[in-house]
């Protein structure tokens, strides 16, 4: 497992992957992470933290071609990515049950680490401002919010299923925002990604 982390670290890092595979490669990262150790994100606060502090850098130091990870979105569609797929995975398997536990704290490290790339577009820095990356950004606040512990408990059941209904918009509009922005490349492969995605979530919703 450690071996296969450092050979997606070492990919990433290189920079020889499109956009679309340095996600699915820190997706990767963290779901394994998240398998092999399952208590290591006990401590939430550490990784805003920590998020907070690299999102920042990103911002100062936006022409290190490190800072493109967390500029162009990266790792913040990486968690998000993981979010996503936490919910199509088969509930019995100790995977899904890790990632399903930390899906909240994910949520919000999603949240922080998109945000230089909102910024990025909204004080043209990079390119122009795509309607459906704004929806997509404007729902995540709220749910960014509600995924906060203290406040999560605050809400009933039915209201949080209710609630947590916005995140496919949120993927719908990501997905779309997606495909509008990049390259062919990685528009076929942002396509496949979301086609099995709808499909398993499909099955599962059948199944229950």
């Amino acid at each position: 497992m450690i071996s296969i982390i450092m050979v997606l670290v070492l990919l990433v890092a290189i920079g020889i992957l499109p956009n679309s595979l340095n996600i699915i490669a820190i997706s990767g990262i963290i779901v394994i992470l998240a398998y092999k150790f399952k208590n290591m994100f006990k401590r939430a606060y550490i990784y805003y933290v920590v998020a907070l502090l690299l999102s920042t850098a990103a911002l100062i130091f936006y022409e290190n071609d490190y800072s493109d990870l967390i500029f162009d979105g990266l790792i913040g569609y990486s968690f998000l990515f993981v979010v996503m797929i936490s919910g199509v995975l088969p509930d019995k398997w100790v995977l899904t049950r890790n990632l399903k536990r930390n899906r909240g704290m994910f949520s919000i490290l999603s949240f922080i680490f998109i945000t230089p790339h909102a910024a990025n577009h909204a004080f043209g820095l990079a390119g122009e401002i795509n309607i459906f990356g704004v929806i997509a950004y404007i729902l995540m606040v709220p749910l960014t919010i509600i995924s906060f512990q203290v406040i999560r408990r605050e809400i009933n059941n039915k209201d949080w299923i209710m609630i947590q209904k916005a995140a496919y918009v949120i993927y719908l509009s990501l997905f779309i925002h997606l495909l509008v922005v990049a390259d062919w490349e990685n528009k076929v492969i942002y396509a496949v990604l979301f086609t099995l995605y709808l499909n398993n979530k499909f099955i599962k919703e059948l199944k229950k």
